[in-house]
């Protein structure tokens, strides 16, 4: 394997040299840096990280802290972080969490114990005061992170903030217009923050249509069986629900399959919308609408963030630490259709 001295050799320049060509310095002249390239490409030439470790101080290694990787919901994040972390040359570990604390506990350990630089840390529920005093360890021994948990705001890193709610809003006021006077909502864990925001906008807009009844929230977990079996639940003891608002789109795959088991035609009989816009949902019959939180993007962009943190020092610093914002867009799908007529209507 080729090594930084035959590069050098075979260019005519110092090691220095290369060691600046490759790490992108700008104080060398074009012909000298085309060059060092060509002989590096005709060296086959692989730097080595252990060297660059130990010159930079950095592992140039991201850890990624997602939820239960087989949901939908995390490939398009992945997907993202992967890429941006890959034009900077960094390595991306996953650590695929459970609900147990105690699990995230032992990754956080375990990533600080792999030297990682950075941490980007999605999927996870509400963080008790013995997780956010180890994060905030980790933070006061130079690791960067980037959080998309909107229970983490007391921590010096910038949050990824999408703002589904106008869009949350477009369809329950849709709903609300085409005469569906009981909207039922399936929300996952309790105490998990995307079901806290994402049942608050369902109780203030139809507040203010004068639709909101509490009895029709229920909650569980996030997966596709859970929507299943909250729909029949809703369904049994509120037949006269006509329509669903799901907090993910898991649960809205599941909520078709249980609104379909009861007999209930979607969307002739029933209308159904999810939020995040997982790839899947185009390939349903019917397709279901949803809110796409453009997740590869805020992965994307969010891992671009912290690789600017982790590389950069001084005053610039400053203006890396404010929190990242998304807008989001609606996919109408083929769900939400007016409630079918009942006996004695025209």
């Amino acid at each position: 394997m080729a090594t930084i001295k035959d590069v050098a050799k075979a260019a005519n320049v110092s090691i220095a040299t290369v060691s600046m060509v490759l790490n992108g310095k700008e104080c060398i002249t074009q012909k000298t840096k085309e060059r060092v390239l060509r002989a590096a490409k005709e060296l086959n030439y692989i730097p080595s990280i252990a060297a660059k470790t130990l010159k930079t101080n950095r592992s140039h290694i991201l850890a990624l802290f997602a939820g239960d990787i087989s949901n939908p919901f995390f490939p398009e994040i992945i997907k993202g972080v992967e890429a941006a972390a890959r034009l900077h040359n960094y390595s991306v570990i996953i650590h695929d969490l459970s609900r147990d604390e105690k699990d995230m506990e032992i990754q956080i350990e375990r990533a600080a114990s792999q030297r990682v630089d950075g941490i980007f840390i999605t999927g996870t529920n509400s963080i008790s005061q013995g997780m956010k005093e180890k994060i905030l360890a980790l933070l006061q021994s130079g690791i960067q992170i980037v959080s998309c948990n909107r229970f983490m705001d007391w921590g010096e890193f910038p949050l990824i903030v999408t703002e589904e709610g106008e869009c949350v809003d477009m369809l329950l006021s849709k709903l609300a217009a085409f005469g569906h006077k009981h909207i039922g909502c399936i929300s996952g864990y309790p105490e998990a923050w995307v079901s806290t925001r994402r049942e608050a906008y369902f109780k203030s807009i139809l507040e203010q249509y004068g639709l909101y009844h509490p009895e029709y929230v229920v909650n569980g977990g996030f997966l596709i069986e859970d929507g299943r079996a909250a729909a029949r639940q809703l369904l049994e003891r509120y037949p006269q629900i006509t329509a669903m608002m799901c907090v993910n789109d898991t649960l809205a795959i599941g909520c078709l399959k249980g609104v379909t088991d009861m007999g209930r035609k979607v969307p002739e009989e029933f209308s159904i919308f999810g939020i995040d816009g997982i790839e899947c949902l185009k390939y349903f019959s019917p397709e279901i609408a949803t809110v796409d939180t453009r997740r590869y993007e805020y992965g994307f962009e969010g891992t671009e963030r912290l690789i600017a943190l982790i590389e950069t020092e001084g005053e610039e610093r400053e203006a890396l630490m404010e929190d990242m914002v998304f807008a989001c867009t609606v996919c109408q799908g083929d769900t939400i259709k007016p409630p079918a007529k009942t006996k004695g209507q025209e």
